[in-house]
């Protein structure tokens, strides 16, 4: 992808976040209305898109060995993030609720409300297809395996936490793609509806990444240095790993894994914390203030790297 490409969406990325910063100083987004933005963003605009997306492209055998390449590789990546932070937590010396929500955000990255939108920007609807698939692979683990991380010794029941995997997104990524596999296209009807309301996303979710850095106490964040340790790992370190691996499994073995499917992962790999998380660990009875530090830092230092992991992506492919 040309460097001016990378930049303007960047930029255009960039102006929304700043509207949303201006919108929370101005008092237009309140903390009320920021939480409301949220849910209509989780429970409208998103599921709209990902249940429309998958209607815009054609079934090919291409696009069916890449999506499996994805679902594969999105279980590696995950579970690659997740080692990383549970070694340098080790190494760091974390203990009990720190260490848990070190190794969990070390997993987790912002790949709904920032992950999609940049990649729907970036890589058009196909990059959207892979990042869905990504999006679906993370929200499981993140109610498997993410509940026991931060609740270690207690008994864990599918059961219990079943409703929450398969929420609103879950479904419509379900359905979308069950849809996509049979080459069934929704109506014209749906798609200028329901697909143009799904378009607003990329939007709103800007606009919501700016109110949540304006509400956030960043002050005392700042002075929280664990996080810049998770920053250097979640940001910069393991997606050039992650990029490093494939670019190296593609040099031995050619033609492999599509760039693609590459550039997708490695950039849901680069993400910021994921923000489900802080509203995770609340439920379960842990501090969210540790969370919450995690998603405002590596939010404010994301717009620096992600333009630097796509140039390092555009080298490669």
């Amino acid at each position: 992808m040309a460097l001016g490409i990378i930049v303007r969406q960047i930029a255009i990325l960039a102006i929304l976040v700043l509207i949303g910063l201006a919108a929370s100083r101005a008092k237009v987004i309140t903390s009320v209305s920021k939480d409301f933005l949220a849910r209509i963003i989780f429970h409208i605009t998103l599921p709209a898109m990902l249940l429309t997306n998958f209607s815009r492209i054609d079934l090919t055998p291409r696009l069916l060995s890449n999506s499996l390449q994805v679902l594969i590789t999105s279980i590696f990546v995950l579970f690659f993030m997740l080692l990383i932070g549970w070694l340098t937590s080790k190494v760091a010396g974390l203990k009990g609720s720190s260490a848990s929500i070190f190794r969990l955000h070390s997993m987790l990255g912002n790949v709904i409300y920032l992950g999609l939108p940049v990649i729907s920007s970036l890589f058009g609807e196909e990059g959207l297809l892979y990042g869905s698939i990504f999006v679906l692979v993370s929200n499981i683990l993140m109610w498997t395996v993410g509940v026991a991380i931060i609740t270690p010794g207690t008994s864990f029941s599918i059961r219990k936490y079943l409703g929450k995997i398969l929420n609103l997104n879950t479904i419509a990524i379900i359905t979308g793609f069950l849809l996509f596999l049979l080459s069934i296209k929704l109506p014209s009807l749906i798609l200028d509806s329901v697909g143009a309301l799904g378009r607003t996303n990329t939007y709103l979710s800007m606009i919501y990444i700016g109110a949540i850095l304006w509400f956030a106490d960043g002050r005392k964040m700042l002075r929280n240095r664990t996080v810049y340790l998770l920053s250097l790992n979640r940001l910069i370190i393991v997606p050039l790993i992650i990029l490093g691996i494939f670019a190296l499994l593609n040099h031995l073995f050619s033609g492999l894994i599509d760039p693609g499917v590459v550039s997708v992962l490695v950039m849901q790999a680069a993400m910021p914390c994921m923000v489900n998380v802080v509203i995770m660990v609340n439920i379960l009875g842990e501090d969210d203030g540790i969370a919450t530090a995690n998603v405002f830092i590596t939010t404010l230092l994301s717009v620096i790297t992600l333009p630097l992991i796509l140039m390092m992506i555009s080298l490669f492919y």
